[in-house]
């Protein structure tokens, strides 16, 4: 059988060449296509936009946050006034603590005495007429400085014994008036009299000169004639008495005056400080509920428990809470955002996935930093974005969340270059 070889096949260049060359047209529309997808990423990455989002956690407030009431002292609770889930006004007793005085006769008493406040402070100085029979404890000692000076002014008071003595004196002083008026009638009638002596006296003079009556009878009519001058003297000294009489009885009356005065005084300055006394008291023993709202027990309540001061007793929840949410920006993101910027909010304790989000705004943003360059913004809600209509979102104070804050929207040429100048910045 014959042998077969094969020979190896040799190219010349040439036909080398030939095979590997690459055809003009396509490096000619390959070099265009290159250059025009990389135009359509630059183009495209010049109009495609979208925002920064600045990460921050958040914590849910209220503007009428539900209310805490504290134990004041240490002590007793001896009565419970409210239970729980129970609707109370502001202002409304929720308990006692112990206490020697009883705290209806306190308040009573506290609530006339700030009436009386009232009265005097429109200038109805009038008689008063105070509580008796009360047991107020504590306050007894001041209560007792109190009543007496309530006693010295209700002697300044209608039918009072300084206005009785006012009213005398004024009788006194209106009566020396009618008496001096009446001591300058007769002064007036004593100096006609006076003058008529005078004139006759004159006439006697001359007849005496003459010679034509005798010494007996000049020495009579003058006689007369100084004796019509006695009375002008008495008058004259009757009007000085009257006059020292009524300066005496005016000073004495301005005495009395000022004595009144002095003990209204007394009075409103006692009034004041067991105003003073009893509102501490009620303070300090009485618990009332700060806001109207649904009350709650703060832990286990009950009446003769013992509690601790500063010990939470009650909570009152307003009802009508309005949340918002409290974050803190750092410096180095506060250039990014602004007033007015859309913010998304992740509940810790309902995950998005499952409850959703709620949906925000930035409304306030605080001008001077906090501490550390941080600065707090608030977020108010706009919409809860609920995924299911069974399983909302339910709000309470102090929750936290994580916020996304979506800041104003770049470009991705812009982002790049960004990051170019900051790479050769750094570099």
């Amino acid at each position: 059988m014959p042998e077969i070889r094969l020979q190896p096949q040799v190219n010349s260049e040439e036909v080398h060449e030939i095979i590997t060359a690459v055809p003009s047209w396509i490096l000619k529309w390959g070099i265009t296509l290159v250059f025009a997808i990389l135009g359509s990423i630059i183009l495209l990455s010049a109009f495609i936009n979208y925002p920064d989002v600045v990460k921050t956690s958040l914590k849910i407030n209220c503007l009428n946050a539900p209310k805490t009431v504290l134990a004041k002292q240490t002590g007793k609770l001896t009565a419970l006034l409210v239970s729980e889930g129970h609707n109370v006004k502001s202002g409304q007793a929720l308990a006692y603590l112990e206490s020697t005085a009883n705290a209806k006769d306190v308040l009573r008493l506290n609530q006339e005495l700030k009436k009386v406040q009232l009265r005097i402070s429109r200038r109805q100085f009038e008689a008063i007429l105070l509580p008796e029979g009360l047991n107020i404890g504590e306050m007894q000692g001041s209560y007792q400085n109190f009543y007496g000076q309530y006693l010295q002014y209700q002697a300044t008071t209608k039918n009072g014994y300084y206005l009785k003595r006012m009213a005398f004196l004024e009788k006194d002083l209106r009566d020396i008036k009618a008496l001096n008026s009446q001591i300058v009638k007769q002064q007036k009638i004593q100096q006609l009299e006076y003058k008529n002596q005078e004139e006759e006296y004159g006439a006697y003079k001359k007849l005496y000169k003459n010679k034509v009556i005798s010494r007996s009878e000049f020495a009579q009519q003058e006689n007369k004639y100084l004796a019509s001058k006695y009375p002008l003297q008495q008058s004259e000294t009757a009007i000085l008495n009257n006059s020292g009489t009524y300066s005496a009885k005016e000073k004495e009356l301005l005495d009395l005056r000022h004595t009144i005065s002095e003990e209204q005084a007394k009075f409103v300055q006692a009034l004041n400080q067991c105003i003073t006394e009893s509102d501490t008291w009620i303070m300090q023993h009485i618990l009332f509920a700060p806001v109207d709202g649904k009350v709650s027990f703060a832990g286990i309540v009950q009446q003769d428990q013992n509690i601790q001061a500063g010990q939470e007793i009650f909570i009152i929840n307003p009802g009508n809470t309005d949340f918002f949410g409290e974050i803190q920006i750092p410096q180095y993101n506060m250039g990014k955002i602004k007033k007015g910027a859309r913010t998304l909010v992740k509940m810790h304790s309902y995950p998005y996935e499952q409850y959703g989000i709620i949906k925000g705004r930035l409304t306030y943003i605080s001008d001077v930093a906090f501490r550390d360059s941080v600065f707090v913004a608030k977020v108010s809600f706009e919409h809860f974005e609920n995924k299911d209509p069974d399983r909302k979102i339910v709000l309470k104070n102090g929750m936290q969340a994580d916020a996304e804050i979506i800041t104003e929207e770049s470009s991705l040429l812009q982002r790049f270059f960004r990051n170019i100048t900051k790479m050769l910045n750094n570099g």
